[in-house]
């Protein structure tokens, strides 16, 4: 159990950065407003935890406007969902030891 537990992915593992990193993976991508009211953030908190998944490539964002309005779409990538996947196989690994 030792080894799998130095094996747990701290980026995910992180509260708030764990429930984006789900929605995410449910959703495959969501606006900053959708997270930011279904995890009851901050724009400053949500902003932080976003900027460190992307910057392990476990997400993208994409700043874009509506008319006048602007819209952040965030998007979990292939690397965040295999991230994911590891994140849960040690979990249960550790379960059942």
């Amino acid at each position: 159990m030792k080894t799998e537990i130095h094996h747990i992915d701290e980026v995910i593992h992180q509260k708030v950065r764990l429930g984006i990193m789900t929605i995410l993976a449910a959703r495959r991508d969501a606006d900053f407003t959708e997270l930011k009211q279904e995890l009851t953030l901050s724009d400053g908190n949500l902003s932080t935890h976003l900027s460190l998944l992307e910057k392990h490539h476990y997400i993208t964002i994409q700043k874009q406007f509506s008319g006048r309005k602007p819209q952040t779409t965030i998007a979990i990538t292939e690397i965040g969902k295999t991230a994911l996947k590891n994140y849960l196989t040690i979990l249960r690994k550790i379960i059942e030891s």
